[in-house]
């Protein structure tokens, strides 16, 4: 639509101008917003792109950040004697952990942030 406009200006300048309408100024301050307008829109694409991008980073880096610390739990349940009274409190977090996995249901999950065990 905004370019019909401009378009009209240019075919209809006379005319326009005949009406009394100063029609240069008010051709040059719509194009300068259209201008602005694109710029902004194509800022706006860009964050969207960044955002996404980052989300995606984001989401890995959990996800690997889950898979170091199963691991590391893992490793503290063998280091401590597998029926251990701090294993077993281990493998209850363990089980939190898996739990919460199972429900997130989504890639946009909870985070897993298992909580302090007392010895």
């Amino acid at each position: 639509m905004i370019e019909k406009i401009e378009d009209l200006q240019v075919t209809e300048r006379t005319t326009l101008l005949a009406g009394g309408l100063e029609i240069d100024a008010l051709r040059t301050r719509l194009l300068a917003q259209h201008k602005k307008t694109n710029a902004s829109n194509e800022k706006q694409e860009t964050y969207k792109r960044l955002l996404k991008a980052a989300t995606e980073e984001h989401e890995q880096d959990l996800k690997q950040l889950y898979v170091i610390g199963s691991s590391q739990l893992d490793m503290m349940i063998g280091a401590v004697d597998k029926n251990s009274v701090a294993a077993k409190n281990f493998r209850r977090i363990r089980s939190k952990i898996t739990m919460a996995d199972e429900t997130a249901g989504t890639e946009n999950g909870p985070a897993i942030s298992p909580t302090p065990v007392k010895s």
